[in-house]
């Protein structure tokens, strides 16, 4: 699967796109903790205290919101999903000002 990352979720994983072979990233999940593993200081910027999806992040799994479906961050991924990373939406934690610090 392909982990894309747009604006500054690019700066944050220093690249714009990551091939995932890892069958156990089988949910979006399980593709988060994956992420965090390779990335810890990303944690904040995706997870909130409650270890849930933060809100005003706008993540796509294969173009479709996983927040509109039953199963939302437990959304089933396939070998061949795409998985979309922006920027929040709102003024929060992660801003330009932020990232240039880190």
């Amino acid at each position: 699967m392909q982990a894309h990352f747009y604006a500054n979720m690019r700066t944050l994983f220093g690249t714009s796109s990551l091939a995932v072979d890892d069958a156990a990233a089988d949910t979006l999940r399980k593709l988060i903790a994956l992420l965090i593993e390779l990335r810890p200081d990303a944690e904040p910027n995706l997870l909130d205290l409650n270890g849930n999806l933060r809100p005003d992040v706008p993540v796509y799994v294969d173009g479709r919101n996983p927040r509109l479906t039953p199963t939302g961050i437990d959304t089933p991924l396939k070998p061949d999903s795409i998985v979309s990373f922006f920027s929040p939406i709102s003024s929060g934690k992660m801003n330009v000002e932020v990232m240039r610090e880190a």
